[in-house]
């Protein structure tokens, strides 16, 4: 499979950007991090969450589409070039555990370009891990931020997924990722 950046097609008749039937957006990340710091820390918090919910939800389309594409030994490879195809920052997911999926994110573009928080502010890379480890497992998964740039100033961003014990997120499809928390 070629690489997301060499697969978009930038479509500026129609302005759009695609690969196959899924679109892309384009944005600076001042831009969207900006909406989050004019918020209150209540409402930012939970808007950051939102976004995190969103990515497991509908990114969990890519990652089942990819899966199915090349199976799921390929699948952390390309998550982590897919990243950094679309300036998600420079992954390294770590499957050596079976009960946990690690993820480090060197230069994450979110923690750039938020101002020194006192909460992670990295929640859509959680969704999107969130939504990878659903995949590979076939079961629910929950991801939190335990490192942000953000708070501590330096240093990758750090995540771990884990399986999910929320019977209330356990959903008829099992591939399909509970929300995040």
């Amino acid at each position: 499979m070629a690489a997301l950046h060499e697969r978009l097609v930038f479509d500026t008749a129609r302005g759009e950007v695609r690969d196959g039937d899924r679109r892309y957006l384009l944005m600076r990340t001042d831009v969207l991090m900006g909406l989050f710091d004019g918020l209150p820390i209540d409402a930012r918090v939970e808007a950051l969450h939102a976004l995190g919910r969103s990515v497991a939800h509908h990114g969990a389309g890519s990652v089942r589409a990819y899966a199915e594409s090349i199976g799921p030994v390929e699948l952390c490879a390309t998550m982590e070039d897919a990243a950094a195809s679309l300036g998600w920052g420079r992954w390294r997911l770590d499957a050596a555990d079976p009960l946990a999926l690690g993820l480090a994110v060197e230069n994450s573009p979110f923690a750039a370009a938020a101002p020194r928080s006192s909460e992670p502010v990295c929640r859509a890379i959680a969704g999107m891990l969130e939504a990878l480890a659903a995949t590979l497992w076939r079961t629910p998964a929950r991801a939190r931020e335990t490192h942000c740039a953000a708070v501590k100033g330096a240093g990758p961003c750090r995540f771990t997924a884990s399986r999910s014990t929320d019977a209330a997120a356990v959903r008829e499809d099992p591939s399909s990722p509970a929300p995040t928390q």
